[in-house]
């Protein structure tokens, strides 16, 4: 059963000391930036109404996903901090300050299942739309012809738009072929230790014991030869197509598999079939890459991306495509498997059009994106794409370098706004363990960085409003100094 209520409650809040709150804390701005009825009827959309216990507010539930990761705190961390905050629990939406805890740390787990990646990018769309008005044109985009998003009606472009590509790392341990098949040995090992007691059968020899002692005896050293890591590598091949065939044997004749082993312990079963026949294939052709290479069996959906860095020349993660525009943030692509990020360009422009309903007057992109079909693609719609012209330099070749320098300034606001999120709220080491968890611990880091822009944005916009208030009053006071001076020239006249 749900039950709505009002967001109003910064007059009867009451506090504990006796003082007012402070109006000018970062929660509190939070609080009013953010349009907690809209999301609230949207986050109740998508859940059942009729069945099951009655639903947490959804506004503790939003508010205590975005501060865990304004805060970059763990499940518990972020649980103890609201306790003991009197201002992160007014951004919560309660009606006063309480001493128990809002919710269970575990129910984060089933909250970032429940909330995917779709779910917080129009979460995203939703907070920029309420604070982003559709009446006022600005040089950054507006949509200063009050032109609905998705229609036909043509525009003049409009716009700077700032388009990169970055890999968001998990938390997983540094792979290697040695290591993989020996996490993989040993989860089967535990699998046939588990069907053997169900079924009370005689647990068959897996040599573990020489198997770990054979792994210890290279993994240990520090210097090893390629001929010793291949035999290693070779010995647990061996081991871990053993351990298979054991299970293979132990669950021959049942009738029902699900009932010897859970859906996790039959997932790990799948991946490490996968996973043995991907070394196998690599220890064959002597080579050291495959495709949809599984570098953790725990995390089988991780893949290795190759960037050539220079802090690491491999990284492990998933793929995503960022536009930034007037100081905001949009994720338009999130891949898990390697890809050139060329093709993000069309997306990217695309989903600004579908947002503002006109295209942007300029791209700022890496060199990467400057293709020839993007270049013809962008001069078909008018779009200027910084990069560098091709064929022979020209005499306005000069000033074409100039403007790309210039380009390339202005496309720092979204290499800091990856550094912004992997240095401060938690993108550059993703502890969720699913894929569905990873992709929404991102899509919230996403709307964070929104909220910290929007507020700025709204400080900027009232300091310019008092600015030009202050101005006025001195405009106006430097005129009635005028006329007070001229009156008494024309007395003494």
């Amino acid at each position: 059963m749900i039950v709505s209520k009002s967001h109003n409650q910064f007059v009867l809040f009451p506090n504990p000391f006796d003082e007012h709150l402070d109006l000018s804390n970062r929660w509190v701005k939070f609080a009013h930036i953010i349009p907690w009825d809209k999301l609230s009827h949207f986050y109740y959309s998508k859940m059942d109404i009729k069945m099951g216990a009655g639903a947490l507010d959804a506004r503790v539930v939003l508010g205590a996903i975005i501060i865990k990761h304004h805060e970059n705190l763990s499940d518990e961390g972020c649980i103890e901090a609201i306790q003991e905050n009197l201002y992160m629990q007014y951004f919560l939406g309660l009606p006063s300050f309480q001493k128990g805890k809002v919710f269970a740390p575990s129910l984060f787990v089933e909250i970032r299942k429940r909330l995917g990646l779709d779910y917080w990018q129009s979460i995203n769309e939703i907070i920029i739309k309420h604070n982003t008005p559709t009446n006022k044109g600005n040089t950054e985009g507006g949509n200063s012809n009050n032109v609905e998003p998705g229609t036909d009606t043509e525009q003049a472009n409009e716009g700077t738009l700032n388009i990169d590509a970055t890999i968001v790392e998990q938390d997983i341990q540094y792979p290697n072929d040695l290591g993989i098949l020996n996490e993989s040995r040993e989860k089967l090992e535990e699998l046939i230790d588990i069907i053997c007691l169900k079924t009370e059968q005689e647990k068959p020899r897996t040599y573990r014991i020489n198997a770990r002692k054979k792994y210890l005896n290279v993994a240990k050293k520090k210097n090893n030869s390629h001929k010793k890591i291949r035999k290693a590598i070779g010995q647990q091949l061996n081991y871990v197509k053993r351990d298979l065939e054991h299970i293979e044997t132990l669950l021959s004749g049942k009738m029902s598999v699900e009932g010897l082993l859970n859906k996790y312990e039959l997932k790990y079963l799948q991946v490490i079939h996968e996973t043995y026949r991907q070394q196998r294939e690599m220890h064959s052709n002597h080579t050291h890459s495959t495709a949809h290479r599984i570098v953790s069996i725990h995390q089988p959906h991780v893949r290795p991306m190759v960037r050539g860095k220079a802090g690491a020349n491999v990284e492990f993660g998933c793929k995503i495509g960022v536009s930034v525009h007037n100081g905001l943030t949009y994720l338009d692509k999130l891949s898990w498997e390697s890809y050139n990020e060329t093709e993000d360009l069309k997306t990217s422009v695309e989903n600004f059009k579908k947002r503002n309903g006109f295209y942007p007057a300029k791209i700022n992109a890496d060199q990467i994106y400057i293709t020839r079909n993007n270049r013809n693609w962008c001069k078909e719609r008018n779009i200027q794409l910084n990069g560098k012209p091709l064929g022979r330099p020209s005499e306005n070749t000069k000033e074409k370098l100039k403007e790309l320098k210039q380009g390339v300034g202005e496309r720092n606001c979204i290499e800091g706004k990856f550094g912004q999120g992997k240095r401060w709220y938690g993108m550059d080491n993703i502890h969720a363990k699913l894929q569905a968890t990873s992709e929404s611990m991102i899509g919230a880091i996403v709307v964070v960085l929104n909220l910290i822009r929007l507020v700025q944005q709204h400080a900027f916009t009232f300091a310019k409003y008092f600015e030009s208030i202050i101005n006025y009053l001195i405009c106006q006071i430097n005129k009635s100094q005028l006329y007070f001076m001229l009156f008494f020239k024309r007395v003494n006249f």
